[in-house]
């Protein structure tokens, strides 16, 4: 009897093994019908190539049940994946704090930076300072003109690197300027009210500030010396433990971007994207974004001296000076750009 009831306990125990075994396999599988893959993503240029492969229908050939979340600002993606609730976000420069402290993995750039700027008032002391800098051709202000200046600029966001580029380009600090912490749309319109001396700004309200009449005393490039890219990551468990999902997610955003390069597609596609999230881009404006704005494509990422991740290692640098990471964080940074899948997806290599 004593025998019998051993065997049947070992029995049981097989049973719940494999259960339990096949349990974790299943829960950590995409068949199109469970598993989600939660996808956060802004409403921005790097937004648009995700939209445009759920839209077509690829991300479900692939096999994945891709669920999307939209979010104002990159801040609030780097909370929502340090808290599991994402698995892989579409952002910009905020994605540096994720890879730097959160066991993230850079996957693949999406789209070029340009279009971002500083701006002040025609009548600003910044403005009548002129340019006063020699390594610094475009950019208008002086010491005494910038110190203690008040700027609008959504903080944890490119905005805020290139806030505090600008001001250490006069050997400023973060200290001697005043940031206020505003997203994109009500710091462009405090602007228009007299709220601040000078206001950072994205497209499409950079453009907006042009046609305005606005000053723009830096572009983004020149202050930071960087050619930044807004991309694609992942959480590192996400990557380890789904692997092959991963991959045809980033497969369906390259053929995505691949597509995108027709601009008159584009154009279409992407005023569609804009006015459903209720981002306010005219024709003007969105041509000259696409103008300022390339998708890195499979092109793209054939031309000699393309690096993957490449303007994150001096943003790293950055970071640690301004004391916004820890150099024991900064080596996470490079640590995280992984270019075997971007490469497996391509079929050529990438650097």
């Amino acid at each position: 009897m004593k025998k019998g009831w051993k065997i049947t306990t070992v029995i049981c125990m097989v049973v719940l093994v494999l259960f339990s075994s096949c349990s974790k396999k299943e829960s950590s599988s995409i068949d199109g019908t469970s598993a989600p893959l939660k996808v956060g993503l802004l409403p921005l240029t790097v937004g648009v190539p995700v939209q445009y492969a759920m839209d077509q229908g690829w991300f479900e050939e692939e096999g994945l049940n891709v669920q999307l979340e939209y979010f104002a600002t990159g801040a609030p993606v780097n909370e929502a994946i340090a808290a599991e609730e994402l698995d892989i976000a579409c952002s910009g420069f905020a994605s540096v704090y994720s890879l730097a402290n959160a066991d993230c993995i850079w996957l693949a750039d999406v789209n070029t930076t340009g279009g971002m700027g500083i701006y002040a008032r025609t009548d600003s002391p910044v403005v009548a300072a002129g340019n006063t800098l020699s390594n610094y051709p475009g950019v208008l202000g002086s010491v005494e003109t910038v110190k203690g200046k008040q700027i609008l600029e959504p903080l944890g966001t490119a905005a805020q690197y290139m806030v505090e580029s600008y001001a250490a380009c006069f050997g400023l600090g973060p200290s001697d300027i005043k940031q206020v912490n505003m997203e994109w749309a009500p710091a462009f319109q405090a602007y228009q009210t007299g709220e601040g001396d000078l206001v950072a700004e994205n497209p499409p309200y950079s453009y907006q500030m042009d046609d305005l009449g606005y000053v723009k005393v830096c572009t983004f490039e020149e202050v930071t010396g960087v050619d930044m890219c807004d991309g694609c990551f992942a959480r590192g468990s996400i990557v380890e433990s789904r692997p092959n999902d991963v991959e045809k997610f980033v497969k369906c955003i390259v053929r995505a971007m691949d597509d995108l390069q027709d601009e008159e597609l584009r154009a279409e596609y992407t005023m569609k994207f804009y006015e459903k999230n209720g981002v306010a881009f005219s024709e003007s404006d969105l041509a000259k974004e696409i103008k300022d704005r390339a998708y890195i494509g499979t092109d793209y990422m054939k031309q000699d001296g393309y690096e993957l991740g490449e303007a994150w290692i001096a943003i790293s640098d950055f970071l640690v000076s301004a004391e916004k990471i820890t150099a024991d964080a900064a080596p996470n940074i490079e640590k995280s750009i992984n270019r075997e899948i971007l490469s497996s997806v391509t079929g050529f290599e990438i650097n």
